[in-house]
């Protein structure tokens, strides 16, 4: 952790762009802070980022049994109750700075494919498509929606993390901590398609960072609902609720509104 926090720190220093995106991100979505609070919770974004880096090596290169004392889980019968039914289950994730070390606790006893986004370095993808194998069954390129397809009406689980911003073409507007955020809506798609169950998954570190909570919930019942934009704003809803336990946990590193509606200004 103290490791994990001085890269964190570092990152802080030499980063300005990132420290700038992060500083627009808190100051838009928590403007009941101080400027003195903003400024420390960037600070801690950025220490947590760093402790991020540490887990995901920890995720690709360490035993699982290091963690079984540290790790809790609830909400595991609702994906035994779907399973159960014959539906696929689709994980609902998002971009927590324990994302991989996260998801590579559930994997055991619930195997899941993933979706990814290849990375632009073909050596850092073998490295991160290496690391996840070693504890996933598969993984399916975020953009290959028809594999994503055959897996749920397999009875498969599959784990997504719609929380980033992927273009005008591909999004609705939705608001995510007030501010409207293009939000892509193929979580309904999928679940409309599919008939999968749509559960939400978050994990973060917890008890002076010796503990991991991991919990999967029901918050997500109503999609899909038919229209895209209403569930787009229940999942940002979602998402809103877990960011705000442990805030300084989530990637504020993205430019998370970088798509703006029609005659709206730029943020970044």
């Amino acid at each position: 952790m103290a490791v994990g926090r001085a890269i964190g720190w570092l990152l802080y220093q030499l980063s300005g762009r990132r420290r700038g995106i992060a500083e627009t991100n808190i100051s838009l979505c928590f403007p009941h802070l101080s400027q003195p609070q903003q400024s420390r919770l960037v600070q801690a974004t950025f220490a947590d980022n760093g402790v991020g880096v540490i887990e995901t090596a920890m995720a690709w290169w360490s035993s699982r049994h290091t963690f079984n004392k540290r790790v809790t889980v609830t909400g595991t019968e609702l994906i035994d109750q779907a399973q159960s039914e014959s539906r696929g289950v689709l994980l609902v994730g998002a971009h927590y700075t324990s994302l991989d070390l996260g998801g590579i606790l559930l994997a055991p006893s619930y195997p899941y494919y993933a979706t990814y986004q290849r990375h632009g370095n073909a050596l850092m993808d073998t490295i991160i498509r290496g690391g996840r194998l070693r504890h996933l069954p598969g993984m399916v390129e975020r953009d290959d929606i028809r594999q994503v397809m055959r897996l749920l009406k397999q009875g498969k689980i599959v784990w997504l993390a719609p929380d980033q911003d992927v273009g005008p073409e591909r999004s609705v507007f939705a608001p995510f901590f007030g501010v409207d955020a293009a939000t892509t809506p193929i979580v309904s798609r999928l679940a409309q398609a599919t008939g999968a169950k749509v559960l939400q998954f978050s994990h973060h570190r917890i008890n002076q960072d010796s503990h991991y909570q991991l919990t999967i919930s029901d918050s997500l019942a109503s999609i899909p609902s038919g229209n895209a934009q209403q569930d787009a704003a229940c999942l940002n809803a979602a998402i809103e609720a877990q960011v705000t336990h442990y805030p300084s946990q989530y990637l504020w590193l993205h430019r998370r509104f970088k798509t703006r509606p029609t005659n709206k200004p730029s943020i970044y």
